[in-house]
């Protein structure tokens, strides 16, 4: 089996898978809850075009973040080049996917080389309004301190999200995401630390499409038609409207390993 790297920033250990033998490279992010062995599904679709390295962020895999100063873009970009260092990897540009989650070190990763990136894809990414909602918990004052006291009284928080759902506060993807992945003891200690270790990685989407635009980027969304976690109504128009945007809807829920994205691989890069 593919065993996992280790690639250390700083004092953090990051770890990471690498398949393919492709002349091209593509870096990839996977969602909360997994690891970059995900990606591995991907193997037979991907191997031939791309040398894939897939990055475990931090509090998955055996990644963890050490320092005491914020996680950062350009922390993000060091770690890329050191592993494209170790593994002796020399192209010139390359490409970026992400799945859920991993849509805001994706975003840093373009942010940084967009010159670089050839193609930029994004599986279910979060919606608007959840990436507001994660930047109030973890960089407004109060919505900091809320998360904090919901981390240290996990019984109370699936109390408060159905009242603020239910009068319209938080809309329902945060509501089914609480409920699925955070509503259970134990797990949202994880999710603080993961949340807290991107909360400088956040996005100006109207000077993002910019760049996207800017340095003609192709730009993917595989949006699932029965995804209720992050559905992608208006990250559709988001992408709809960018000069090199493309946008494939299929059959399936929010979830990484389907043959529905293998066929929009194959159908992107074969």
């Amino acid at each position: 089996m593919n065993a996992a790297h280790l690639f250390y920033y700083k004092n953090s250990p990051v770890s990471y898978h690498r398949f393919g033998k492709g002349s091209e490279i593509l870096v990839a992010f996977h969602g909360y809850s997994q690891t970059s062995a995900d990606f591995l599904y991907f193997e037979n679709v991907l191997s031939e075009k791309f040398t894939v390295i897939a990055i475990d962020f931090f509090w998955h895999g055996q990644s963890e973040w050490l320092e005491a100063e914020d996680f950062t873009e350009y922390d993000m970009k060091m770690i890329v080049l050191g592993i494209q260092r170790q593994e002796r990897l020399h192209a010139s540009s390359f490409s970026v996917c992400s799945f859920s989650m991993g849509a805001r070190m994706a975003r840093a990763l373009v942010r940084s080389f967009p010159h670089r990136i050839n193609y930029f894809i994004l599986i279910s990414p979060p919606t608007f309004a959840f990436n507001r909602f994660l930047n109030f918990t973890t960089n407004n004052p109060i919505g900091l301190q809320v998360f904090r006291y919901f981390v240290q009284n996990n019984r109370k928080l699936m109390e408060w999200v159905k009242r603020l759902q239910k009068i319209g506060i938080l809309n329902r993807s945060v509501y089914v995401f609480t409920s699925k992945f955070i509503g259970k003891p134990n797990r949202l200690e994880k999710v603080f630390k993961t949340w807290y270790a991107q909360r400088k990685l956040t996005t100006n989407f109207r000077s993002f499409a910019q760049l996207l635009n800017q340095h003609q980027i192709q730009t993917v969304l595989v949006a699932g038609k029965n995804d209720t976690i992050t559905p992608q109504h208006k990250m559709i128009q988001y992408v709809q409207q960018l000069n090199n945007g493309r946008v494939f809807m299929i059959s399936a829920k929010h979830e990484l390993a389907t043959l529905a994205i293998k066929e929009v691989f194959k159908t992107i890069f074969q």
